[in-house]
């Protein structure tokens, strides 16, 4: 009978030792589903910080392009309105030049007609034959006095006379005859040297200014 007592004490299983086991077990595996859910809750919550931030800066972003993109055309259309069309110039008028009507000669002597030379002007001639520009002109109201040629243009001058070269006349005799200088005389016939035809026709300048 001790001996059986003895086989049921040893084979009785402890009670404390199988009571708490289970409790244990659900704590622990509690607490691991817990951390789980918090770092799953962490990771969701940083993604979707980090979603809203690229959302943001996609705003930004397409802000600025539109602030671009308008600042162009509005700039375009500030100089459209600053460029304005220049006036027209008012037309120049200009008044019509008074018609000049050629002086009248005073002249009343003897003319006779001298055929442009080489290196003439209009003013040389006149000083030639000893008279004034304007009276040349008097003469002339058909002559430009600008636009003379040489061997073409024949002008009108004031002389004392023509004077027809005879046997034995020499330039200084003729010159002598009729009281002028044989320079005077040699200028207005257009001599080089101190020489004359037979038959040949000199212009005699007069002494003094006409």
């Amino acid at each position: 009978m001790e001996f059986e007592e003895r086989n049921e004490e040893r084979n009785r299983k402890p009670k404390t030792t199988g009571t708490n086991t289970p409790a244990i077990v659900l704590g622990i595996l509690f607490g691991i589903v817990v951390l789980l859910l918090y770092a799953g809750w962490n990771l969701m919550s940083d993604d979707a910080s980090n979603i809203t931030d690229m959302k943001s800066m996609e705003k930004i972003d397409s802000t600025d392009s539109d602030v671009v993109e308008t600042s162009t055309p509005i700039a375009e259309e500030r100089e459209e309105i600053v460029e304005e069309p220049e006036p027209e110039p008012a037309p120049v008028v200009t008044p019509p030049k008074p018609v000049e009507t050629p002086a009248k000669s005073t002249y009343k002597g003897e003319t006779a007609i001298h055929v442009v030379t080489e290196g003439e002007t209009f003013f040389g001639i006149a000083n030639k034959f000893n008279t004034s520009s304007d009276n040349l002109k008097a003469l002339n109201p058909d002559v430009n006095p600008n636009g003379i040629k040489v061997g073409v243009t024949k002008i009108k001058v004031p002389v004392q006379a023509v004077h027809t070269v005879g046997p034995g006349d020499i330039l200084r005799v003729v010159a002598s005859k009729y009281g002028i200088t044989l320079e005077a005389l040699m200028a207005a016939n257009g001599k080089k040297k101190n020489n004359a035809q037979r038959g040949e026709k000199l212009l005699i300048p007069h002494k003094k200014k006409v």
